[in-house]
């Protein structure tokens, strides 16, 4: 078991009780890290480090998978027309979401949304403050070059990282690096703030659907509230 596991096991039960209340405050950023944070996030050299990068874990390749974005705008995955849609509501910067994202997600990928019977759809939430509205705006930058879903893993994968760096946009712009995106592009998009409106527009809109976890899946007509294990979303997918 990798140190990535091992600080999820250890948190994963106190932030499971955290995310089922009121949205909680901006995290404290942690010491810096050996980042290079000479230059603005918006021109970051190619020298860039970031502590401890994650390989891709996921046992289903979701590059692989349909992709698209529904009628609203919010990102899916999986054939737009799978008779069943999991609405994921969901925050960047939420333990619990990530330990959803790595442990349970990819047993749910293989078994319907690879197979055609369910789709993913990601909503965003920004419970834990200003870091979350960045971390979604790089994702929403990602897509715009059609790795939203790249973005996201990357994200929630390195997101102890994210945690302890000291310059989250310079650690977003590495990561852009790593999934191979168009870093003038991305960096243009970041700067922008084009996709900030929208995304605290969603946010305000999960609010108003009575979302107050996080992370929150839709499905069908029912509600699962936190990181459920693979057989609660199991009992409802096989009901459809």
């Amino acid at each position: 078991m990798n140190k990535r596991y091992i600080i999820l096991l250890l948190v994963i039960p106190a932030v499971i009780a955290a995310c089922g209340g009121a949205p909680s405050a901006q995290p404290a950023p942690g010491q810096p890290s050996t980042m290079a944070t000479a230059g603005p996030a918006v021109t970051p050299v190619s020298t860039t480090t970031m502590p401890t990068i994650s390989a891709p874990a996921s046992a289903s390749d979701s590059t692989t998978l349909e992709r698209g974005r529904t009628p609203e705008g919010y990102h899916y995955l999986g054939k737009a027309d799978a008779p069943v849609t999991i609405l994921e509501f969901s925050d960047f910067l939420c333990t619990a979401c990530a330990f959803h994202v790595e442990e349970t997600e990819p047993a749910i990928i293989e078994a319907y949304v690879a197979t055609g019977k369910a789709r993913i759809v990601y909503r965003h939430l920004l419970q834990l403050g200003e870091e979350s509205l960045r971390a979604a705006e790089a994702a929403e930058c990602a897509g715009d070059q059609g790795k939203f879903w790249e973005m996201r893993d990357a994200i929630y994968r390195n997101q102890v990282s994210l945690y302890t760096t000291g310059d989250v946009g310079a650690a977003l712009a590495y990561l852009a690096q790593t999934i191979d995106l168009d870093l003038t592009e991305y960096n243009v998009c970041v700067q922008s703030r084009k996709h900030r409106a929208r995304i605290e527009a969603d946010f305000r809109a999960a609010q108003d659907a009575g979302v107050r976890s996080r992370p929150v899946f839709d499905i069908a007509g029912e509600r699962l509230v936190g990181a459920r294990p693979f057989e609660d979303f199991q009992a409802i997918l096989e009901k459809q």
